[in-house]
């Protein structure tokens, strides 16, 4: 097992205030239950949808919504993004897992994500409609996801897109499958990723790595129950043993070299921004190609609001799109 103690992050932040213009309303986490999932995530996908109107690039794009068994025979959904304007080439495929902590959320409430990327990147995006916990435990909704990039890859003709060049990305939970898939697609040597996009990831939720500030400056997102945490012990089956699996906790995998270019997109005002930033310095210490930017002042979740900073990080996710699409190597090092 990786020596906890000695791991550090990628760089140092200023672990400053929040800025003054951001607003934590609504909050459709904190008094979420299960038996309200579709009336919840309904009005949060329409809150968001209301919010971005007015920077729909959807004139720009086309969806569809496609279906594939999965290896228990479960029908998983999958949102299809791709440009409206066809250039005859393949395309970069983007995987994309949304976050909501393994339980919420669904492609509607991060629709916007996806729509901004094919739009202004040029890849063709594949949002999974993974199953959810609690009544899917560790490792179904993971499981989902690299079913779903193994499902595109061997349709990649019809799909038009070209499956060496694909990239995984995702936000908070999501991101935490995002790069555990990496992880397992280096394992199982049977998918081909060319990057990860990981954005303001989970890879500690139990914070077993002491060194981690963010937690005590922002509130730890675990909450301050001991033992295993509320969203551990929804999401996992047996959380007292799970908590150590590096599938749940990439941070603590014993190897994560060998892994493709990665761009962590993090905010700093989150207590999950260590999350990123020691992950950040494994991968670079283990050989991996990383790109890290945070966002002063931005809370967790920030990507799906509409401050200049969102903007600024995913036209920052265009950018690193579009050189690792590219036939140069992406081998950057670090950006503030």
């Amino acid at each position: 097992m990786v020596d906890t103690a000695s791991l550090r992050p990628y760089r140092e932040i200023a672990y400053g205030p929040l800025d003054p213009k951001v607003s934590l309303e609504p909050d459709f986490f904190t008094d979420f239950v299960p038996e309200r999932r579709e009336e919840i995530v309904g009005r949060e996908a329409a809150f968001y949808r209301e919010l971005t109107a007015p920077f729909s690039v959807d004139d720009r794009i086309e969806k569809s919504w496609l279906s594939f068994e999965a290896p228990d025979g479960a029908d998983i959904r999958v949102r299809m993004y791709r440009p409206r304007k066809a250039d005859g080439r393949s395309h970069t495929p983007l995987m994309f897992f949304h976050g909501g902590g393994w339980k919420t959320c669904s492609v509607q409430t991060h629709d916007f994500v996806p729509s901004y990327l094919c739009a202004n990147a040029g890849v063709t995006c594949f949002s999974v409609e993974y199953r959810l916990a609690p009544e899917h435990k560790f490792p179904v909704g993971l499981e989902d996801c690299y079913a779903a990039c193994a499902w595109v890859s061997s349709h990649a003709v019809d799909f038009g897109v070209d499956s060496s060049k694909m990239v995984v990305c995702g936000d908070s939970s999501g991101g935490n499958f995002a790069a555990v898939v990496a992880l397992l697609a280096r394992d199982r040597r049977d998918l081909m990723l060319a990057g990860q996009l990981l954005i303001y990831p989970v890879t500690d939720m139990e914070d077993l790595v002491p060194g981690k500030r963010s937690p005590a400056v922002y509130g730890p997102m675990r909450g301050l129950e001991p033992g295993p945490c509320p969203l551990s012990r929804e999401y996992l089956s047996d959380p007292e043993r799970e908590i150590y699996d590096w599938r749940y906790a990439p941070l603590l995998a014993d190897d994560v070299s060998g892994l493709p270019p990665a761009l962590f997109v993090l905010a700093e005002c989150d207590s999950l921004v260590d999350d990123g930033l020691f992950y950040a310095r494994r991968l670079s210490d283990a050989g991996v190609s990383v790109e890290v930017r945070v966002y002063e002042g931005m809370p967790h979740a920030f990507v799906l609001r509409t401050y200049p900073e969102t903007f600024a990080a995913l036209d920052a996710m265009v950018g690193w799109l579009e050189a690792l699409s590219s036939d140069e190597a992406v081998m950057r090092g670090s950006v503030g």
